[in-house]
């Protein structure tokens, strides 16, 4: 029989990417309130100090560490470095990314490579990193990886980060099954339309980020848009005890938009014509 103590994380110790600001740092302050002890890492040093000072004044261990997730070799050492300093790890949320925006034809292969390597990789990395020592330990674990729904449906302007994080989410079931026997746990979730301070160097031929989402919440079946606590509340979730036996899900986090078929049409998108 349930009680509260299943959605409890108490005595666990996660580990969350770009949790800086925006997404990851809900995540984290998240994960956090629930009592896990959470190891910050970000490529900003700053905002990644501050994250963790937060997490210590709800009363729990963390440290900041200041990590190129595109550097496997430095994700490495990040991931080794919390694990020591929080005596081991438990939970691995796998958020750091970011989009640019332009025409498919006009990124070159070293901008495809790119996303891919910001995008992708990390979280094949972590994910092997800990399911290496999570099954020598015989103590199982869990993974999340934060997609999006671009990664689900066509998303002009956006063609590498789309592929990217298509490959997360089929990445997400394909480690769920390899690691499944070992007690360790793989899933995904999907945000779509979230105000966060990584938006704000999209160009969106004239709009930011704000501008344009402003506009959004007609397509939206709840009428509002996201915030980085909704999608903490379904980490926590997938986290949790309550979703003992949820492995291999990608968790769309929309306010119903994907499944009612938005027709707000593509992003503002210039013409390809010369």
């Amino acid at each position: 029989m349930l009680d509260v103590s299943d959605v409890m994380l108490t005595g666990r110790r996660a580990l969350v990417t770009g949790a800086g600001q925006g997404i990851g740092e809900g995540i984290a302050l998240g994960l956090a309130s629930f009592g896990a002890d959470v190891a910050v890492l970000d490529i900003n040093e700053q905002t990644a100090e501050r994250t963790a000072a937060r997490v210590r004044e709800l009363g729990h261990e963390s440290t900041a560490i200041c990590v190129d997730v595109r550097a496997s070799a430095s994700l490495e050492s990040a991931l080794e470095q919390a694990s020591e300093e929080l005596g081991g790890l438990d939970i691995i949320v796998n958020n750091a990314g970011t989009a640019t925006h332009k025409p498919a034809i006009q990124f070159d292969d070293s901008e495809f490579d790119e996303q891919i390597a910001l995008n992708l990789k990390p979280s094949f990395v972590a994910a092997r990193w800990a399911a290496k020592r999570w099954i020598a330990a015989g103590s199982g674990g869990s993974i999340v990886n934060v997609a999006t729904t671009e990664g689900i449906r066509g998303c002009p302007g956006f063609a590498p980060y789309s592929a990217a994080k298509a490959g997360m989410i089929n990445l997400t079931k394909t480690l769920s099954s390899e690691l499944g026997p070992y007690g360790i746990r793989v899933n995904a979730i999907a945000p779509d339309y979230t105000p966060t301070p990584g938006l704000g160097h999209i160009d969106l031929e004239g709009q930011t980020p704000e501008e344009m989402m402003s506009g959004m919440t007609r397509f939206i079946p709840l009428r509002r848009l996201g915030t980085p606590d909704d999608m903490a509340g379904a980490v926590i979730f997938l986290c949790s005890g309550l979703a003992s036996w949820v492995s291999g899900q990608t968790l769309v986090i929309d306010g119903g938009a994907l499944p009612c078929a938005r027709v707000e049409g593509p992003l503002p998108f210039p013409s390809l014509r010369p």
